[in-house]
């Protein structure tokens, strides 16, 4: 992220909410890591054919039947963590539901 990106997302909280702010990361992510976002998509396709229930995202152990929800890039946890403290914003289950919901690029089933 360079500097005028850095202000343009310190301004954007200020007057914003956070879905807003997390919108705006996940596109200069993208726009400023084209090749990590590209490895980004072979990996979540990866995850996806591999599942044992596509629709639901169910993983083929026999111990224990798992449901994977999303792909998060530590390079966008890093950004977000940068504007977020984890008190201001837990990553907890209710995030991550909410994270699938919005920004679909990132969910592994079909269906949430």
């Amino acid at each position: 992220m360079d500097v005028q990106d850095a202000e343009h997302i310190v301004q954007l909280r200020k007057k914003k909410g956070k879905w807003t702010v997390i919108k705006d990361l996940i596109k200069i992510w993208m726009e400023r890591s084209p090749e990590e976002f590209k490895g980004f998509k072979v990996h979540l396709k990866d995850i996806k054919e591999t599942r044992l229930d596509k629709k639901f995202g169910q993983t083929h152990s026999k111990k224990q039947e798992r449901r994977l929800i999303l792909v998060f890039p530590m390079a966008l946890q890093s950004l977000i963590r940068t504007i977020y403290s984890s008190s201001e914003l837990p990553f907890n289950r209710a995030f991550f539901h909410e994270f699938g919901k919005r920004f679909r690029i990132f969910q592994i089933p079909e269906k949430l």
